[in-house]
């Protein structure tokens, strides 16, 4: 059910990014990424635009790691996404928040990405996606500069679309099918909304006369 990670005793469960947090990330690799343009700095330049898109996808899309890091140009058409989950096999076919389209043409042509490329390529040999490991360094180096106090992982980005998705909307049955999910209580254990959450929401809720 939800992601967990070892530590010296026993397992803690990999939470949602905090709103607050997932933005300071954000804001560290925006602006490093404009210093290494301003510095002339192609390479650090491309690889703090790749840090930063690989938060704003993983946000917005719902997509596990290994999907997100699979990702090509020709992935992206007319405003939506198409794509075979790695571990399900399964087809995914959507269309994009207009805003997320702009964001993801703004990287690829920022980044001279052409049709067949990765949109998250390593360093290392020749249009070979970064691995998922990489992409846990980069999250856990960010959130621990921004000091995050509670367990991160790359299933935390996924989470918190979980997470605003059902703040939002309330839609647990479509976020379930979104996440291929057996029931709408694995998906709130996975977006960890547990009884803190709903003892809170419900202490702040007054119908007044």
């Amino acid at each position: 059910m939800s992601r967990t990670f070892r530590i010296k005793f026993g397992r803690k469960t990999v939470q949602p990014f905090k709103e607050a947090d997932i933005n300071n990330m954000i804001i560290i690799c925006k602006k490093r990424r404009n210093q290494a343009e301003d510095d002339g700095n192609d390479q650090q330049k491309y690889l703090w635009d790749r840090n930063y898109m690989i938060l704003v996808i993983g946000m917005n899309l719902a997509f596990r790691i290994e999907d997100i890091l699979q990702l090509k140009v020709d992935n992206f058409k007319n405003g939506s996404v198409y794509t075979r989950e790695f571990k399900t096999n399964k087809e995914q076919s959507f269309e994009l928040h207009p805003s997320l389209v702009k964001d993801i043409e703004n990287y690829i042509n920022r980044n001279n990405i052409i049709e067949g490329e990765y949109l998250f390529k390593s360093r290392q040999g020749i249009n070979l996606p970064i691995t998922r490991q990489r992409a846990w360094q980069i999250i856990k180096k960010l959130s621990e500069e921004i000091k995050v106090s509670y367990p991160v992982g790359c299933h935390s980005l996924r989470k918190y679309f979980g997470r605003k998705y059902y703040e939002t909307t309330g839609d647990i049955i479509g976020l379930k099918e979104m996440f291929n999910h057996s029931s709408e209580r694995v998906t709130l254990l996975y977006i960890c909304w547990d009884n803190d959450t709903k003892n809170e929401r419900r202490k702040n809720f007054y119908l007044g006369s």
